[in-house]
């Protein structure tokens, strides 16, 4: 089957740039995929200091439908191991410790966690031809978390397909019933709910034959219970110890996002691109974050593609943090020493490499890719510096391999 016409340019630099975690568009305007895609890809997850690990599973498969609609399904399975921070305390020197446990209920598991969350989403697509709609939903499950979810979004061409606007929505319906952890039962015998709403606008537009450049904003809400049941708060009189609860934080969250991308294709570098991205957010917590990215997409021979790609991260500690409290639980309204809401930097930078194979019958493409990445996490990267220790300092490295096939 023939493919519908776009504009060469657009159709040339949008793909890597059309992107906001929870609500990346399926499809632009005018582009209608009249192949069957198989995708699948495995990720190794592996914290530093024997902590967590996760073994990820993914498989997707998209069909066209006539001529103007597609439909996608994807099968995703994690398989988490390890341990995960759970509270800080003072030791005799009166300096922040960090304690290192699991959450699993399976005694087989020991302290260690041991977990499996499956989940599986489909999407509809309709292509006009300066215009598609893209309705979907999902829904996962883990032994303590459900989630369900249904998302929308609509892009529109303009000026001869050199203009695109995004339009998104979603909301998330979750459900959250803790199980006891192996070194601590209290509080964990109940059920709490979650709902999560995001929202995107976007416009993506060429510059030229050779640039792009792309600007989204989000805005999500959530509302519920927002608590981690895993996560507990140690208070302090000076150094003696004085109280110790579970991780209390507000039952709602309004955050918003504003993510730029420029892309910029080098045809006389045998069509090399470079991807130079910068991302803002920041919530009612006080948790305001800038993550700045730079990556080289290089063709060399044959079909082949290497990716270096760089990424500096950097967040403000939530007005709720501090590692450990002082006097008694009472006397504050929220409260967490959850590492996550912490100030802190990261640097992390990983390479890729694919090959794609366009002579293979029957299929019509093949695509390997493979790649690696590593994190390092301080609070001493945080911009501006931070200077409270690094006791919950760690790193992680990252292997993935995926393939697709057209046909």
């Amino acid at each position: 089957m023939k493919q519908r016409k776009i504009s060469h340019t657009l159709a040339r630099l949008s793909c890597a740039a059309l992107a906001l975690p929870g609500l990346m568009p399926t499809a632009t305007a005018g582009r209608v995929e009249e192949t069957y895609n198989a995708d699948f890809q495995y990720g190794h997850y592996a914290e530093s200091n024997q902590r967590m690990q996760v073994d990820i599973f993914e498989g997707a498969l998209s069909a066209p439908i006539g001529k103007s609609m597609t439909a996608s399904v994807n099968l995703v399975r994690d398989m988490v191991s390890g341990a995960s921070p759970i509270y800080n305390y003072k030791d005799e020197q009166g300096r922040i410790q960090q304690v290192i446990s699991g959450a699993s209920p399976s005694s087989s598991c020991g302290e260690s966690i041991c977990e499996q969350r499956d989940a599986v989403s489909s999407g509809l697509t309709y292509f006009l031809d300066s215009a598609a709609i893209n309705a979907g939903g999902g829904f996962s499950r883990e032994h303590d978390y459900t989630s369900r979810y249904f998302n929308t979004n609509m892009s529109l061409d303009l000026n001869k397909k050199l203009t695109t606007l995004n339009f998104g929505a979603s909301v998330a319906f979750d459900e959250i019933a803790p199980s006891p952890s192996a070194w601590n039962s209290r509080d964990m015998n109940f059920k709490s709910h979650k709902t999560s709403q995001q929202y995107l606008l976007g416009v993506a537009q060429v510059i030229d034959k050779d640039s792009l450049v792309q600007s989204n904003m989000t805005f999500g809400y959530q509302s519920g219970f927002l608590s981690d049941p895993y996560k507990w708060v140690a208070f302090y009189d000076g150094n003696n110890f004085s109280d110790f609860q579970q991780d209390k934080r507000p039952q709602q969250k309004f955050q918003w996002a504003w993510l730029n991308q420029y892309v910029r294709h080098f045809g006389a570098l045998n069509n090399a691109a470079l991807h130079l991205d910068y991302r803002f957010t920041t919530d009612d917590w006080g948790v305001n974050s800038h993550t700045f990215e730079a990556s080289w997409h290089q063709p060399i021979v044959d079909n082949w593609q290497i990716i270096p790609r760089f990424r500096y991260y950097s967040q403000d500690k939530a007005d709720f943090y501090q590692p450990v409290f002082d006097g008694n639980s009472a006397n504050y309204a929220a409260y967490s020493s959850d590492y996550r809401l912490a100030g802190f930097g990261a640097f992390s930078g990983g390479l890729k490499l694919s090959k794609e194979i366009t002579q293979i019958k029957p299929f019509s493409q093949l695509k390997f890719q493979t790649g690696f990445e590593y994190y390092n996490h301080k609070a001493g990267y945080e911009l501006g510096g931070n200077n409270r220790g690094n006791f919950d300092s760690f790193s992680y490295t990252m292997v993935t391999a995926s393939f697709n096939l057209k046909f």
